[in-house]
């Protein structure tokens, strides 16, 4: 798994011989850098082994780009170093030749920004593309006025310069990672279980569904993954790539049947590709040569063809925009919907067995957050608790006279200024930063304004609220005044409680 490590470098200091640096089997001086030994994956191409300065004419600009990619090489994967020199950075390179800039230091800012509209209006570079390039130059800039590289020293507008001359964070904004809605969602795995021919299509969107994982994460297992623990519960093994420590750490992941079954449908397709290839990996495909299945391609190809296919569409008629982050946020929503505590898995589960559950540890607070600001926020949230009525009114007001695209920025907004303590039924509002709760370990939070709830939580408020009532009727009967009257106290607000939740569940549009 080198291919996604960082490399452990020996650090250059001002009277090192650069000499007797070596990169792989390179030496710091040479024009390319051998990669190969830290770049092991049979599916990564050849040319991709290499890192490659010789397009760089001037010498003090090719000093500077050196610089800057051993830098990269000690803080990131190699492949995406490699991407970034011989990939993004030629584009800046051939402005500066075009304009007679031969070194880093000689870049003004006006070159800079004339440097994005060429490749816009000259180019027509695709805007990841731009994007891409121009935060190399802005790195390497940014880096090198730290580390007393020979770059300029002015000072770039804002810290996201390129994501605003490319436009991407409106677009990352507004395009955030919702939930797929619980019909679509149906749709989707029964066709992906019944009627699905193509096996790698069909495995992908099984695994996703069932076990909230990236798709790259998917796509990486391994023949042999599928394992069980002596209590007879099946796992497969997986490797995460986004972990805190920012390295790839194989992990285990319960699967249920469906999942097992796939995954040895899958195996069994895939075994003549991995016979002649001598790959492990279960996503093959043989296309110019036999490689693992493209994650780039992924939304593009296989899940748009595959909602094409099936005719699968939302509730305004159009075919459903799935993509692949979506099951993600979906196995969020189940898990919340099924009573399981999200506080505990995120920060807890790490001290009980991280080895059988830390792969839910990489869901990110961030995304936590969406579910529950999607959830509880949205103008279609139907929502109870004692501030209900008070939060739905300023949510109306806010929302009033907005389209679909600004709502969203404004969820976004609000999700950031709220605190959201994932609770077993619903959320807590209360912000920790104010200090501790006043009803601390006290706290049953049906009666805590504070406390807030949406119609998802119904069938668990609602049993709840059903085994209440048989105790109190329990504790009647025997007599155990002292003991009915605890419960009654959470009774009385939990009946309201649920109440409200079963108007809105017919149609109804009272709160509180």
């Amino acid at each position: 798994m080198a291919t996604n490590l960082a490399l452990q470098l020996q650090v250059i200091e001002p009277d090192t011989d650069l000499n007797s640096i070596m990169i792989g089997n390179s030496n710091y001086n040479d024009d390319v850098w051998d990669l190969r030994p830290f770049i092991t994956a049979k599916s990564t191409k050849e040319s991709q082994k290499y890192i490659r300065f010789e397009y760089i004419a001037d010498v003090d600009m090719k000093e500077t780009v050196k610089q800057y990619t051993y830098y990269k090489l000690g803080k990131t994967k190699p492949q995406t170093v490699q991407n970034y020199i011989n990939s993004s950075l030629p584009m800046f390179i051939e402005y500066c030749s075009l304009n007679g800039i031969h070194s880093f230091s000689d870049v003004t800012l006006e070159d800079y920004l004339n440097f994005n509209l060429w490749m816009k209006n000259d180019k027509k570079v695709a805007v990841g593309t731009g994007n891409i390039s121009c935060h190399v130059v802005e790195e390497i800039i940014r880096i090198g006025q730290i580390k007393g590289w020979n770059v300029p020293t002015f000072h770039l507008p804002k810290t996201d310069t390129a994501n605003q001359l490319w436009n991407t964070k409106k677009s990352m904004k507004t395009n955030k990672t919702k939930p797929i809605p619980e019909d679509v969602f149906d749709k989707i795995l029964y066709h992906a279980v019944h009627d699905e021919k193509d096996v790698l299509t069909k495995s992908g969107i099984i695994i996703q569904s069932q076990t909230g994982l990236r798709i790259n994460e998917v796509l990486s297992i391994q023949e042999g993954c599928v394992k069980r623990t002596s209590d007879g519960y099946d796992y497969m093994e997986v490797t995460l790539g986004k972990t805190e420590k920012g390295e790839p750490i194989i992990h285990k992941v319960f699967i249920n049947e469906l999942v097992k079954n796939t995954i040895k449908e899958l195996s069994d397709f895939t075994e003549p590709l991995r016979k002649e290839s001598g790959l492990k990996e279960l996503f093959l495909v043989k296309y110019n040569g036999i490689r693992v299945l493209n994650v780039t391609q992924w939304n593009a190809n296989r899940l748009t063809h595959f909602i094409e296919r099936w005719d699968i569409r939302n509730n305004k008629g159009e075919l459903y925009p799935l993509t692949s982050h979506q099951f993600r946020a979906t196995f969020v929503r189940e898990l919340i919907k099924r009573k399981v505590p999200i506080a505990m898995i995120m920060k807890q589960y790490s001290h009980v067995s991280i080895e059988m559950t830390a792969h839910y540890l990489t869901l990110q607070e961030e995304e936590v957050k969406e579910i529950y600001s999607d959830m509880i926020l949205s103008p279609e949230s139907k929502i109870a608790g004692l501030r209900a009525k008070e939060i739905k009114g300023k949510l109306d007001d806010l929302f009033h006279g907005k389209t679909e695209d600004e709502i969203d920025d404004v969820i976004t907004d609000l999700a950031k200024t709220m605190s959201f303590n994932p609770l077993p039924t619903g959320v807590c509002l209360y912000d920790f930063r104010r200090g501790n709760c006043t009803d601390g370990d006290g706290c049953f939070f049906y009666n805590c304004p504070n406390y807030i709830t949406e119609v998802q939580f119904y069938p668990v408020l609602k049993d709840e609220l059903d085994l209440l009532e048989k105790e109190m009727t329990r504790l009647k009967e025997l007599g155990h005044e002292r003991e009915w009257q605890k419960q009654y106290i959470k009774y009385k607000y939990l009946k309201p409680l649920v109440g409200s939740l079963e108007v809105q569940l017919n149609g109804k549009e009272s709160v509180g």
